[in-house]
């Protein structure tokens, strides 16, 4: 019988090469590159109001809605795909989850419902004084 070990790297390299790839296109889309430069300018306080307005939304489908849910229970899981002990490798596979929920969001949300959560501070977003 083959050692545990290499059952579990016999699992997770092709789940890593799949998140990995998708990390890739959601990177070199310039809709997910535009949305990080506006939570870059929103800052972590402005973010976390965009994204809990974004959440709130009744415009955005339900399914994108409660994907925060699986991805925060496998964030604070104690079972990953690659143990985080494991230098840079342990962190990629939470790095590249994150990354693929974010496209997931982008690519279901409506366009003009994540714009206007994620303006800015100078154009009257919610991280913006008075912003809603």
């Amino acid at each position: 019988m083959f050692p545990t070990w290499l059952v579990w790297l016999a699992a997770a390299v092709p789940t890593l090469v799949i998140l990995g790839g998708a990390g890739v296109l959601a990177a070199r889309d310039p809709r997910v590159r535009r949305l990080i430069e506006d939570i870059e300018a929103l800052g972590w306080r402005g973010a976390a109001r965009a994204v809990w307005g974004l959440l709130r939304d009744r415009r955005v489908p339900l399914a994108v809605r409660l994907l925060p849910v699986p991805v925060l229970l496998y964030l604070a899981s104690p079972v990953d795909l690659i143990p985080d002990f494991i230098p840079i490798l342990g962190q990629a596979d939470d790095v590249l989850v994150v990354a693929a929920a974010l496209w997931v969001v982008l690519r279901y949300a409506p366009r003009e419902v994540v714009a206007a959560h994620f303006r800015p501070h100078h154009e009257g977003g919610p991280g913006a004084v008075g912003g809603v």
